[in-house]
């Protein structure tokens, strides 16, 4: 009797002994306020991902999760390694709901462009969806941190967002003093002729960053179409073009082209930015997400070349594509 007891009480402690190490293997839940300000709970580990951002896409792989990616949007096409991810989505804002039910992912990575009802339809399988602002320097920290805290990153993430904050703290020091008549008068454009950006716009704040004035800052509307009359009345001392096809690396005769363009317009013959020849092109990859910082160094240089005579943009872009993600620059993304 007592052999068999003891048999007994050894099974059952084993029984709960395999209870507890299963309760130990089931997913830690963690809960991410994400950018809309609301509270998701993921459960990890996640492996799998789809990722409908591209700068969200860019964030995994900085951080050394690129093979976690299952599916992503048709502009996750950085870093290369992404080319053989299945497309689910073309963007945020057009996600294949079958597709991504159908990889029944960990996770799904979104930006604001993402709908409600879209959003809701992913979480009907389950899959719990995460919707993160990446464009901006000035608040990219945000979601680095949050997907690193989710792929058990963390440490990575703080050495992504100390790299951003090394290079946005040097600008923030040097232009801090500036009085506002030493800060140029800039018009940014983009998509088409005189479209530009305002107040609250990732362009206005690109421009405030670096120690510029946004001349379509006090715009009603945050993207408005401006009149060439008005432009010329304004005077900018520098004009910006913000180029989407760079967005893969475009060759320096296309961007040139666009310049020449620019600067070749009649009705802005003379415009201080134009005489002056300060007319540059600025590229997508270097003007968002966690590469963004590179964007906000070349304006930073454009804008005050005295301050910024030590830094050199083309060498922190190498720097980070070589820190984390094992890359050398492959294309030209600002000109001249």
């Amino acid at each position: 009797m007592t052999g068999k007891v003891l048999t007994g009480l050894f099974i059952a402690l084993m029984l709960l002994s395999f209870l507890g190490a299963c309760e130990d293997a089931k997913a830690e839940m963690i809960t991410i306020v994400d950018g809309r300000g609301q509270s998701v709970d993921v459960p990890t580990p996640v492996e799998r991902i789809a990722s409908i951002s591209s700068r969200a896409s860019e964030i995994i792989c900085a951080l050394g999760a690129c093979d976690k990616i299952v599916g992503r949007d048709s502009y996750s096409f950085f870093p290369p390694a992404l080319a053989d991810v299945q497309v689910v989505a073309e963007s945020s804002y057009t996600p294949n709901i079958e597709l991504i039910h159908k990889l029944d992912p960990d996770l799904v990575i979104a930006d604001s462009m993402l709908s409600n009802d879209d959003r809701k339809k992913i979480e009907s399988a389950g899959i719990p969806v995460i919707v993160e602002t990446t464009w901006d320097s000035k608040t990219v920290a945000t979601p680095v941190r949050h997907i690193g805290i989710l792929l058990d990153k963390a440490d990575r993430a703080e050495e992504i967002i100390g790299f951003i904050e090394r290079y946005q703290g040097i600008i923030e020091e040097r232009t801090a003093g500036l009085e506002e008549e030493d800060k140029p008068a800039v018009f940014f454009e983009w998509s088409r002729p005189y479209y530009s950006m305002g107040n609250g716009t990732l362009f206005h704040n690109l421009t405030v960053a670096a120690g510029g004035i946004n001349i379509v800052a006090d715009e009603p509307v945050k993207y408005p179409t401006m009149d060439p009359e008005w432009l010329v009345e304004k005077d900018p001392d520098i004009i910006i073009r913000y180029d989407y096809s760079t967005e893969k690396g475009n060759l320096t005769d296309n961007m040139e082209k666009t310049r020449d363009e620019i600067l070749s317009r009649p009705e802005l013959g003379d415009v201080k930015a134009i005489v002056d020849g300060r007319v540059y092109i600025l590229g997508n990859p270097v003007a968002s997400g966690i590469r963004s910082v590179v964007g906000d160094l070349y304006l930073a240089k454009w804008f005050h070349p005295d301050l910024f005579k030590d830094i050199d943009p083309e060498a922190v872009h190498r720097e980070l594509l070589q820190k984390f993600f094992g890359l050398e620059p492959d294309g030209v993304y600002v000109y001249p």
